[in-house]
């Protein structure tokens, strides 16, 4: 019985070492294959550990060795970049012209709720009126019509007084 204390005893520190080891690579490849695109022949579009093609399993397996050769991701995707170019990530970087694409749709998601308020406020804000010489109040261009017939009601009625 205490034969078996010592091998049971290193099995379990093995494991204990081994778990970490493998949830670390497990997650650098995740970020790897998030960072990049698939360049599969059908032009498929999709991030690398969304698509199931052949070359993504063929390029999963490069990557893997990459990861094992003691390269870091940001080393391999660098190295991606330079022989694909910029198409091959999965998000623009960062700087120069490629910060527009993360600026935009924020700017136009301001912009735009502007002009929604702006256009609420002048359904729901009643015209101004304007006063006359008489201390009456006239309706400005700004106010609509009352009515569909206010026009031809306002000339039958001066008719009448004359």
């Amino acid at each position: 019985m205490k034969t078996m204390r010592i091998p049971m005893m290193l099995f379990a520190v093995l494991l204990v070492c081994a778990g970490p080891a493998t949830v670390w690579a497990a997650s650098k490849m995740a970020n790897l294959e998030n960072a990049l695109m698939c360049k599969c022949d059908d032009k498929c579009g999709k991030v690398l550990i969304n698509c199931t093609c052949d070359t993504s399993k063929e390029t999963r397996k490069v990557l893997m060795s990459k990861l094992e050769s003691g390269l870091t991701v940001d080393q391999i995707v660098q190295q991606y970049v330079d022989k694909y170019g910029e198409t091959i990530l999965s998000a623009p970087t960062k700087s120069g012209f490629n910060l527009s694409a993360w600026i935009m749709p924020f700017a136009a998601l301001v912009i735009g709720g502007f002009g929604v308020r702006k256009v609420i406020r002048s359904w729901i804000r009643p015209g101004k009126k304007d006063v006359d010489e008489n201390g009456e109040a006239t309706a400005s261009e700004t106010e609509p019509s009352s009515g569909k017939y206010s026009n031809r009601l306002r000339d039958e009625l001066d008719r009448l007084d004359s």
